[in-house]
């Protein structure tokens, strides 16, 4: 036992634990602030509505950038890459500028970047061709962007199988057997004299000439949807370099008499605003009343 008196002793064993407990709460202070800033996926980001809190890409022009080309829009246009940069309530900032760059710099020399994200290609990547968008010293987002050959010809092939309609159209069973088989088109670059090589990344736009449906409206005789049945005129070409769509019959609502008839389609591929040799590719799907 010390010598104080009882009553300074618990006074000071009371003031030490409320200095422990002040520790403590400051402690779990820090830790809660630290998963707000967590949360926020990056260090040093602030609380204050008037700086940069998250950086978000907005869609690209394209999916695909030709070697020896910039970034093009679908008609052909130069076209910039733009990123968002958001506060913590997720407002835009206006006066934030984000930078860009290509982030595998240090790995090859593919794609040259510049500050107003004008991007062009020097040469096919050896991996994923990502560009990166900053903001601030903590904000970073990545992307990858196709490196493709130059478009120079596009070939199709239309389903070989007749489209027999099935009246009842209800459910997805009646919509599976009336939709037609794939609509196929591939598209190649030159890559020397003697050989040609698929173009990944590209976009195709197809279109329903008969019965016409240029906004590819669900509601007409036919549409064109992707593999899951899902409405789209538009795909992008893979590895291979080939795109696909099918074409959605409603019985209903599709003219023509009983017999065999036809679902005429086009398929467009352009470079720089014009369509390359072959297209448009013209497919033709044979459908049969029962």
């Amino acid at each position: 036992m010390s010598g104080r008196p009882l009553w300074v002793t618990s006074a000071v064993g009371a003031a030490h634990a409320r200095r422990a407990a002040a520790r403590r709460a400051a402690a779990l202070g820090a830790v809660a602030l630290g998963s707000v800033v967590g949360g926020a996926g990056c260090d040093g980001v602030t609380l204050a509505p008037d700086l940069p809190a998250s950086i978000e890409w907005t869609p690209f022009p394209a999916p695909a950038v030709v070697v020896g080309d910039t970034l093009r829009t679908e008609a052909g246009g130069v076209a910039r890459v733009r990123a968002i940069v958001r506060n913590t309530a997720g407002d835009t900032l206006t006066g934030a500028v984000a930078t860009y760059l290509y982030a595998d710099f240090n790995r090859d020399s593919a794609l040259l970047v510049d500050s107003t994200g004008l991007v062009r290609a020097v040469k096919k990547p050896r991996g994923d061709a990502r560009l990166a968008a900053r903001a601030g010293a903590s904000l970073q987002v990545l992307r990858p962007l196709v490196v493709t050959g130059r478009p120079d010809s596009a070939a199709g092939t239309g389903p070989s199988a007749l489209l027999v309609l099935n009246p009842a159209d209800t459910g997805r069973t009646a919509a599976g057997a009336n939709t037609s088989g794939t609509l196929s088109v591939t598209v190649r670059t030159l890559a020397s004299a003697t050989s040609v090589e698929p173009v990944t990344g590209w976009l195709v736009r197809y279109e329903v000439l008969r019965p016409a449906n240029p906004a590819n409206d669900t509601t007409r005789g036919a549409w064109l949807v992707d593999d899951n049945g899902r409405p789209t005129a538009v795909d992008t070409t893979d590895t291979g370099g080939n795109a696909s769509r099918k074409v959605r019959v409603r019985p209903s609502v599709f003219p023509g008499a009983a017999g065999t008839d036809t679902v005429v389609v086009q398929a467009v591929v352009r470079y720089r605003g014009v369509p390359v040799r072959g297209a448009p590719v013209r497919l033709v799907v044979p459908v049969q009343r029962r």
